[in-house]
């Protein structure tokens, strides 16, 4: 498995199943800055590849509007993730990223999760379901 952690983050990448791993470092919050330089990451990490994506929120991080927002408008996002799974250990940070799914309607399709293996099984059903 390729890794690298970078200030915000640790990015996992499991090349055989084509999953990321973005693990969120915890005791933070995300605002504008934030989120552009874990865009940053992820670009150089995975560079022009779909994938998908097991996002681990874990259960201490805030976010702002703004945040979420460039978040779901990220063309990055947009043209090279495939589905995101948002993995929570809160419900603070449930309650988040439900409003994330529920408000913000994320263009990329989305589920919520605290279970990293259904998170896992969710994405690999996606590829099955997915037409070439």
């Amino acid at each position: 498995m390729k890794t690298k952690q970078f200030p915000l983050a640790l990015l996992e990448y499991d090349e055989e199943k084509n999953i990321l791993f973005y693990r969120v470092k915890q005791d933070q919050v995300v605002d504008v800055a934030e989120i552009n330089e874990m865009l940053q990451y992820v670009q150089e990490f995975m560079g022009p590849k779909k994938h998908y994506a097991v996002i681990d929120f874990g259960g201490n991080l805030t976010s702002s509007t703004e945040a979420r927002q460039i978040y779901a408008d990220a063309e990055y996002i947009l043209n090279y993730r495939m589905a995101d799974a948002f993995l929570v250990k809160s419900l603070p940070v449930r309650l988040i990223a439900n409003f994330f799914i529920n408000v913000t309607k994320p263009k990329v399709k989305t589920k919520l999760f605290t279970d990293e293996n259904a998170a896992i099984l969710w994405l690999e059903s996606l590829k099955t379901t997915v037409k070439v």
